[in-house]
């Protein structure tokens, strides 16, 4: 998993290729009306209410890497490596999901971060922790393909 600010997402071309291209499309566009496609991936934006931390339902994904860019609000994301969870169900080819179960350790994003959660993490999104309210959100979701590691 990678946590950084936004404006330091040019660190991270390496890891994250097309990274920038998905800036330039969320800087780019004045509407959202579904996702928005270039090589090496797609971005689509989202809005609505966390859910408890109880309600947590972890996923895993094998095709893409998750970037969750968070504009508006806060929002909680579980995560923990992928080899310290139990899978709930198989796999999912069409949704790239493979359901999961355990537990994680929370990150709280705020308004102009980003998190990248590559194949080898488990998360669970659109959270809050309990004794916290439910909180808006306003995040942009960048689907990149997998680069696979350098050995």
């Amino acid at each position: 998993m990678i946590v950084d600010r936004i404006e330091y997402a040019a660190e991270y071309e390496d890891r994250l290729p097309g990274l920038g291209r998905a800036l330039r499309e969320i800087e780019d566009a004045s509407e959202w009306d579904g996702p928005r496609q270039f090589p090496g991936g797609y971005v689509m934006r989202q809005s609505g209410m966390t859910k408890p931390e109880d309600e947590t339902a972890f996923e895993a994904h094998r095709r893409y890497v998750d970037v969750f860019i968070l504009a508006e609000g806060r929002e909680t994301v579980l995560w923990n490596r992928l080899e310290n969870m139990e899978a709930a169900e198989a796999y999912i080819p069409e949704r790239d999901k493979q359901p999961l179960r355990g537990q994680g350790s929370a990150l709280e994003l705020r308004p102009g971060m980003f998190c990248a959660l590559f194949p080898s993490d488990a998360h669970s999104a659109c959270r809050h922790m309990e004794g916290q309210a439910a909180a808006a959100y306003v995040k942009y979701v960048v689907k990149l393909e997998a680069v696979p590691a350098s050995k």
